[in-house]
């Protein structure tokens, strides 16, 4: 019988011993309750819609946020802690470990991947990574269930109780928006296959991993930029950034950040 404290051990290991994954990514979010989580404010029907671009892993493509509803997805291909491919409408993020890409289709920026983070990609972190979610809330019993065919642990979650044991709540998770949750936990690997967040009992937000391929093999190019895009580094897309709004770029240090910040404020 899994007990919660396995459910925790097994969440803060995820994702334990996954070599690859890879599948389909679908987000649902209600921007109007989702900003209102955000925001710590109290929660109605007169409250005031935030803008869909002020949350920031939420934001839509252009011409989503006439809507109270943003349903989103992409396809994602990982081999943690450092490559992964992640491809939305529009928008692509890859990186092999050591460079990282970001941009369309058809043009992307060239970045050096040290330091680059999982979490760089969006959403896809919050499912392999959910284990600093879960020690800020009261988990319930798991229970038995599977989500497309992989077996899952079923547990409802909910804050913790305001100053439990003298420790403050976290803030809530960009992806993973709500104050009740309930989440589909994958027992071989602890990640999150399934993720629901409500605030009074009206749906916050969804979150689902389908179509799951586990420790396949990846092709070289799942982790190289799309064919035929244009690639451009990031020092080209700064001095042309510069150049645009009346900045000399051969008087920045395009390597010292104070340089490129004071001349951005200074443009």
């Amino acid at each position: 019988m899994t007990t919660r404290r396995d459910l925790r051990a097994l969440t803060d290991a995820a994702p334990a011993g996954l070599r690859t994954l890879r599948g389909a990514l679908t987000t649902w979010v209600h921007r109007s309750r989702a900003a209102q989580v955000l925001a710590g404010a109290p929660l109605g029907e007169g409250a005031d819609p935030v803008p869909l671009g002020a949350l920031p892993s939420v934001a839509g493509e252009a011409g989503e946020d006439d809507g109270p509803e943003v349903a989103r997805s992409w396809y994602v291909v990982v081999a943690p802690p450092d490559r992964w491919r992640v491809v939305g409408r529009g928008a692509v993020s890859v990186s092999d470990g050591r460079h990282s890409w970001v941009g369309t289709s058809t043009l992307v920026t060239e970045h050096d991947a040290a330091g680059a983070l999982l979490h760089d990609a969006g959403a896809i972190a919050a499912c392999l990574y959910p284990g600093a979610m879960l020690r800020g809330l009261v988990v319930g019993d798991p229970v038995a269930d599977a989500v497309d065919g992989r077996t899952a642990w079923l547990v409802e979650a909910a804050p913790l109780p305001a100053g439990a044991g003298g420790t403050a709540a976290p803030p809530p998770h960009p992806d993973l928006l709500g104050v009740e949750h309930r989440l589909w936990l994958d027992v071989a690997t602890g990640i999150v296959l399934r993720h629901e967040g409500s605030v009074e009992g009206a749906p916050c937000s969804t979150l689902e991993l389908t179509d799951v391929v586990v420790d396949a093999d990846l092709d070289p190019g799942d982790l190289r930029p799309p064919p035929g895009a244009v690639v451009r580094s990031r020092h080209e897309l700064l001095r042309d950034h510069l150049a645009a709004i009346g900045v000399d770029p051969d008087t920045v240090d395009l390597d010292d950040p104070a340089q490129v910040r004071a001349a951005l404020r200074g443009g």
